[in-house]
């Protein structure tokens, strides 16, 4: 089997909660060696959500923290400190790539900037993913998904609750869409490298990356200053559109129909009348819905996907969050998959979304303990002899355990 593309590439992970572990999950995933940075005073926040319930160490038994960072290495480090930040810049000096996702003045402030790091690595490559980046006048604001969804526009699309108050998606979607926006930065980065022989230091800001994907919204507002509409589950762009119950508890279906012959030859064959007639476009869509959801009722979901799409017409089921852990699809593909873990059963997590015909990355190993790799990356990549080791273990700069274990 081939290598995986980014075999040989070490990272130095700075990056906490979401959008930046996500890039590095991706990195590793890919082949890339990740060490994941924490300091013993100031660890990644992700561990305290939803943490097993009696567990005598919850910063190794986190199910969001076990997701979003397998197959990397744990080092733990205090940058606080001098002898931290002199023991980091060693490894830096070792690595192809730093990412962090701090507010944009910290790693600065640390004296750990791009061109004290470029001093250690001439060569070396730093991502910066600050949530509004390293400059404009919101440089210094702290960035989390939910805010930086709301100010990039996506709410204009998602639109408004019936209280009138603007809707988030329902997650933090800024920060895996930034998360991979930030893998494919450190991609080009490397290739760039490649060619020139020079590192890179790029800006990445989350807010920026989410506005890129409003398309459309956004050229509509830039060429005639229109301002978005809520269509609901409809869609300007096809004749009908909408999503429709089925028989079963919450089941549903998603159908579009993109031209008005489609849809006449869906209701021809399904017994349908095909023109309601003598209504206005609002009023005959919204009788189509009618007939539409008349005709789903008490059906199998999987029925009636697998008749529409046999019709070539577009057609999904709305899974949920559980029951698309039982798709047959996606577990026919090997889209789950399951990694033991010495704190935690296993469970069904996705594998990489990458699929590489000659070379295809599989997940293959937990999360690690914090501060798990502390010898192995300290004396064994860095060299540090006894004395060494026993000055950072006294400064409490690095530790198998937090020093306040009950804040991230």
């Amino acid at each position: 089997m081939k290598k995986l593309p980014l075999e040989g590439i070490r990272v130095a992970d700075l990056t906490m909660m979401w959008a930046g572990p996500f890039a590095t999950r991706v990195l590793a995933e890919m082949g890339a060696e990740v060490i994941k940075i924490e300091s013993p005073r100031a660890w990644d926040n992700i561990p305290t959500l939803i943490p097993l319930p009696d567990e005598a160490e919850p910063w190794n038994a986190s199910w969001y923290f076990n997701d979003y960072s397998r197959d990397k290495k744990s080092l733990t480090l205090d940058l606080a400190q001098e002898l931290g930040r002199q023991t980091f810049l060693k490894l830096a000096a070792k690595c192809d790539v730093v990412i962090e996702n701090y507010r944009a003045d910290v790693l600065d402030n640390l004296g750990l900037g791009f061109e004290t790091l470029r001093a250690a690595k001439p060569d070396i490559i730093l991502v910066s993913m600050a949530g509004y980046g390293k400059t404009g006048p919101e440089r210094d604001q702290v960035g989390f998904g939910p805010i930086i969804e709301q100010m990039s526009g996506l709410a204009s699309l998602t639109g408004y609750g019936d209280d009138g108050v603007p809707m988030k998606t329902g997650l933090s979607y800024g920060d895996p869409v930034a998360g991979m926006a930030a893998a494919a930065a450190v991609a080009l980065a490397l290739i760039q490298r490649r060619k020139t022989g020079e590192g890179a230091f790029i800006d990445l800001g989350q807010r920026e990356v989410m506005s890129t994907l409003i398309g459309e919204a956004f050229v509509a507002a830039s060429l005639r200053g229109e301002e978005t509409t809520q269509h609901g589950n409809r869609d300007a762009r096809s004749f009908a559109q909408g999503v429709y119950r089925c028989a079963g508890e919450e089941q549903w279906v998603a159908i579009t129909f993109r031209t008005e012959g489609q849809w006449n030859d869906f209701a021809h064959h399904f017994g349908l009348e095909a023109d309601p007639g003598g209504l206005s476009a609002s009023a005959r869509l919204d009788e189509i819905d009618r007939r539409l959801s008349e005709w789903t009722a008490g059906k199998d979901p999987q029925w009636v996907l697998e008749q529409l799409a046999a019709r070539a017409i577009p057609v999904g089921r709305v899974l949920d969050t559980v029951t698309v852990h039982e798709d047959r699809h996606l577990n026919e593909r090997g889209f789950w998959k399951e990694l033991p873990h010495p704190r935690m059963h296993a469970w069904k997590q996705p594998r990489s979304a990458w699929q590489l015909r000659e070379a295809r990355p599989e997940m293959k190993r937990h999360a690690p303990l914090f501060g798990e790799h502390n010898d192995e990356i300290l004396r064994g990549l860095l060299g540090l002899g006894d004395a060494e080791m026993a000055e950072l273990e006294r400064l409490v700069i690095i530790s198998g355990a937090p020093v306040n274990p009950g804040i991230g």
